[in-house]
Order: C-alpha cells, then sequence, then structure tokens
C-alpha cells in the first residue's frame, strides 16, 4: 500500500456511513448493494462505483485493487475496524465494494426469455442467494421475485448468490397476475411445481419458452394459481423407511426444488432426444 495514501478511521466518514446503511433494512429502492470479499468484487467489478479496501488487502489484493481502479471505481483505504463495521460477516477478507444493481421489468426479459425462474413470495434471502446462482448455472435467462418477496441486495442474498445476481437480469415485486399475462402475451408456457403437482417434472416437456413458478417456503402456491398454468409438476420424493427411524419428507426446500427442475429443463435443452 502506498504509504501517502490516508486511511479512514472513522465510522463518521460520509462515504462509510451511506455503506453502512446498505447493511440494515433502511434502503431505499435506488440503494446500492456491498459484495464483500475478492471472490464477490471480481464478479461484481463491472457494477461497483466504490471499493473499500483494508491496509492489509492492498497487497494481497493489489491487481485487483488496480482492476477496479482503471474501471474508475473509487477506491478508498479504511483500517480494518471500519472494514468491520460495515461487513456483514464477522471476519471480513479485506475488500467490501458497493455496486449497482440495474432494475429489470417483465416485459424486458419475457419477450427473449427461453427459460425463466419464477418464485412466488420468496421470503428467506439465503434461498433468493441460492436461486439466484442455480439459475445461472442452469442457464436460466432471468429470475422473478415476486411481490413480497425478499430483497436481493439484502447482504446474505448476496453472498449467496456467490456472484451471480450480476450474471442474468432479475425482475423483483412483479405481481403474480402480472407473471402469469405476461407468460401468455409473450407466448411462454407457465409449468409449476407443487408438492402435489400431477406429473413428475421430468414428464412434462421443458424445451419450449417456459417459466417454472414455485411457491415460497411456507404457504407453497397460491389459491387458483394451479389452475392458471399449463402444467403442475412434482419432484417425487424418494424417501423410504429405515430401521429404528420414523417419518420422511413431504417435499423439497424451495431452493433444492429450484434446483432440480432447472437441471431438468437445462437436460432436456442439451439433449432434446
Amino acid at each position: 500500500m502506498d504509504p501517502r495514501r490516508p486511511v479512514v478511521t472513522s465510522t463518521g466518514n460520509a462515504a462509510v456511513k451511506a455503506a453502512r446503511r446498505l447493511t440494515g433494512r433502511r434502503r431505499g429502492s435506488g440503494d446500492g448493494v456491498l459484495v464483500e470479499g475478492p471472490q464477490a468484487v471480481r464478479e461484481a467489478l463491472d457494477h461497483l462505483e466504490r471499493l473499500f479496501v483494508a491496509p492489509r488487502a492492498f497487497d494481497a489484493q493489489a491487481r485487483l485493487v488496480l482492476r477496479a481502479q482503471g474501471r474508475g471505481v473509487e477506491v478508498i483505504a479504511v483500517s480494518d475496524a471500519v472494514l468491520g463495521s460495515i461487513a456483514g460477516t464477522v471476519t471480513p477478507q479485506g475488500l467490501i465494494g458497493v455496486a449497482t444493481l440495474a432494475g429489470h421489468a417483465l416485459d424486458d426479459v419475457l419477450p427473449v426469455a427461453g427459460l425463466v425462474l419464477a418464485v412466488a413470495g420468496l421470503a428467506d434471502p439465503g434461498n433468493a442467494g441460492t436461486i439466484l446462482r442455480t439459475a445461472d448455472a442452469a442457464g436460466a435467462d432471468a429470475v422473478v421475485l415476486t411481490a413480497g418477496s425478499v430483497d436481493v441486495r439484502n447482504p446474505k442474498a448476496v453472498r449467496a448468490s456467490a456472484g451471480s445476481l450480476f450474471h442474468l437480469p432479475v425482475v423483483v415485486g412483479a405481481a403474480v397476475d402480472e407473471l402469469v399475462d405476461g407468460c401468455r402475451r409473450h407466448g411462454l408456457r407457465l409449468v409449476a411445481a407443487d408438492a402435489r403437482g400431477d406429473v413428475a417434472h421430468t414428464e412434462v416437456d421443458l424445451r419450449p419458452p417456459t417459466a417454472l413458478l414455485f411457491g415460497g417456503e411456507a404457504s407453497g402456491l397460491v389459491e387458483g394459481l394451479r389452475e392458471r398454468c399449463d402444467a403442475v409438476v412434482r419432484v417425487p420424493m424418494h424417501s423410504r423407511p429405515r430401521p429404528g427411524f420414523t417419518g420422511r419428507p413431504e417435499s423439497l426446500n424451495v431452493a433444492a426444488a429450484v434446483a432440480v427442475v432447472a437441471f431438468e429443463a437445462a437436460r432436456q435443452r442439451r439433449d432434446p432426444s
């Protein structure tokens, strides 16, 4: 680190105060996203506005810091204590960025989408980030989280996405009715997944343009939605009785269900026979 570079040691610094607000519930709709650690910063590099760097990271992550500076990112040296006041983790890794997240609407993504993953009423930020990562890995074109879902800028969601939040469009806050109508208007089949689905997820053709719809953790699909879908599938459970134990799961966690069905769609598209 250049010894001439000033190091911010006060949490009263304006940039630090703005970053700390992003960790709480009072984020505004236009606020940025905190990304922590070298890998997350690397994934969000094209979206960064500001980068806080602890002195120890200037040398350990010199190349990454230089790349950020080369893209016009404001780099601010801060003490470990100040970095810790911004971080959402117990042991921050020396770098915390503030990134912008572009907004997207249904009419931006549905006309050009081949595969959309949608969740109605998702509550858990860890599940949200995991679903974004799954969508990215399965080759989905967009993710839709309907009105009432968790904020994807939640630090836990950002960490769980492992950078995928910045890799594909995410539509947040659309009404379920808008999603259904949009799929009809733009020619996407709407396939819902539910523990009481009519057929196994492997028995439905997922190769045409399709929106896969999942219910949230607590309530599943809302009343009346099944009838508006082109198909309702289930992920079969293969649990079996075990000596000395009773009970079996009724369904998968929503993030696990998304992964199973999304990768079946990816498999069908890769191997159409």
